[in-house]
């Protein structure tokens, strides 16, 4: 076995290193979610205090389809994390090609969803709509994008006609 010309081992770090720098310089970081949330192991004892809390029931996609093709309808978007956000859509088949983009609160929605609309027109998002979402802040996460129709996201609510943007 031949040992490796320190030359291609040199060159070799220094490319790492300078693709760190160029990562670290551009402020870029991948995160990866949890598909099922995890359960607390805590066991509780018997001085644990037990309080008593209204539960707040948050909207879920419990009656929405988990694909769904050809349906035309509105948006109603949900924002159950606690960070403002910027929901962005770019329409495939818009008279403008200007994408349109609303703020959220943290939590905003997080009951029932608001149905959102565009300032000129009514909204009806069709398949190969593309929905993106962005916190706002320092923290740079984002979810999607997701095409309508083509993605687990948004689905489609039968009962309401509408597409239902969850974002946890």
């Amino acid at each position: 076995m031949q040992a490796l010309h320190p030359g291609i081992i040199v060159a070799s770090l220094l490319g790492l290193g300078l693709m760190g720098i160029i990562l670290t310089f551009f402020q870029v970081s991948v995160s990866f979610e949890q598909t099922q949330p995890e359960i607390s192991s805590i066991p509780a004892t018997e001085n644990t205090p037990v309080i008593a809390a209204t539960p707040v029931k948050k909207l879920a996609y419990s009656q929405v389809t988990a694909q769904s093709v050809a349906h035309e309808g509105g948006l109603r978007v949900s924002n159950q994390t606690d960070q403002p956000l910027r929901v962005a859509l770019l329409m495939r088949q818009a008279s403008s090609s200007v994408p349109a983009h609303w703020d959220f609160a943290p939590q905003e929605g997080s009951e029932k969803g608001l149905s959102l609309s565009l300032p000129n027109s009514s909204l009806k998002l069709q398949k190969g709509d593309v929905l993106v979402a962005f916190a706002q802040g320092s923290s740079r996460r984002y979810w999607g994008p997701y095409i309508v129709g083509e993605t687990p996201l948004p689905r489609w609510n039968p009962e309401t006609s509408e597409w239902l943007f969850i974002i946890k």
